[in-house]
């Protein structure tokens, strides 16, 4: 009899903790799939339109705010298995992230795009809704218009983002007003073009070499300063206080040039 009831009792006691540790590990799981979903980074949701021609357009679901956006080499469907570009439908939702500089033109411009995940596919409901977008706005850039240029960096843990002034009848260093950007320090900048130049060179003169309109001596030398491209294929250049920029693009049949100045930032004494 003592045997039996031992044995009970040790059968009790293996049965509690069995419980135990499947109530353990289903607590760990769900703690961790809360802990990453926590954890992870901001993101817009949009639906992905495109035409019979390829042309290809977003709007925001939440806003319906319309933007054109870049597709990035992280694309990922429904089961987070890498994909490519032509394996996208209309109507497809997509989780968008990026660097959040989105160009405040009409449509907007998101040309920060890192990563894109499908969470739905070809939803038929959005494409109704929202197809005539492809047909209001012309998806491929008029090439007859000049291409703008924003400037976006991180300064004071805020992103900002500022439309560059076109240089066209007077060199940049006789400008009367250009646009000034300020920084407390080293800081890398993107250059986002509305359309991606082949090329883009670079100068920055001192803030104290800027000019008259009315002055007919020659223009001094600049700087060069080096750009290169980063994940998503946008120039970046490192900007300092107290220098005025020149950004020359360069396109098929087109050369353009950009200014901008950059100045500290103005502390409170």
């Amino acid at each position: 009899m003592r045997n039996k009831k031992n044995i009970g009792i040790a059968g009790a006691i293996i049965a509690v903790l069995v419980i135990l540790i499947i109530g353990c590990l289903c607590f760990g799981k769900n703690s961790f799939e809360n802990l990453k979903k926590e954890n992870e980074e901001p993101y817009m949701k949009a639906v992905y339109l495109k035409d019979e021609q390829g042309n290809s357009i977003f709007v925001e679901l939440d806003t319906e705010m319309v933007f054109y956006g870049n597709i990035p080499q992280e694309l990922y469907d429904e089961k987070e298995k890498r994909i490519e570009e032509k394996e996208l439908y209309s109507g497809d939702v997509m989780k968008i992230w990026g660097n959040g500089a989105i160009a405040q033109s009409y449509p907007a411009q998101y040309p920060g795009i890192t990563k894109m995940q499908r969470v739905e596919k070809e939803k038929k409901e959005y494409v109704e809704k929202y197809e005539y977008y492809l047909e209001e706005f012309q998806v491929t850039p008029d090439e007859t218009e000049n291409p703008y240029l924003d400037i976006s960096y991180r300064q004071s843990q805020a992103l900002v983002t500022a439309a560059a002034d076109m240089v066209t009848d007077l060199p940049i260093l006789k400008l009367p007003q250009i646009m000034e950007l300020s920084v407390d320090k080293d800081t890398v900048a993107e250059l986002l073009f509305n359309v991606q130049p082949q090329n883009v060179d670079v100068v920055r003169w001192g803030a104290e070499e800027k000019m008259e309109e009315s002055d007919t001596s020659p223009i001094p030398e600049g700087e060069a300063v080096i750009g290169k491209k980063n994940d998503v294929g946008n120039w970046e250049i490192t900007i300092q206080p107290g220098y005025i920029y020149q950004v020359k693009g360069y396109w098929e049949n087109k050369e353009i040039e950009y200014g901008f100045s950059v100045t500290p930032i103005e502390t409170a004494e």
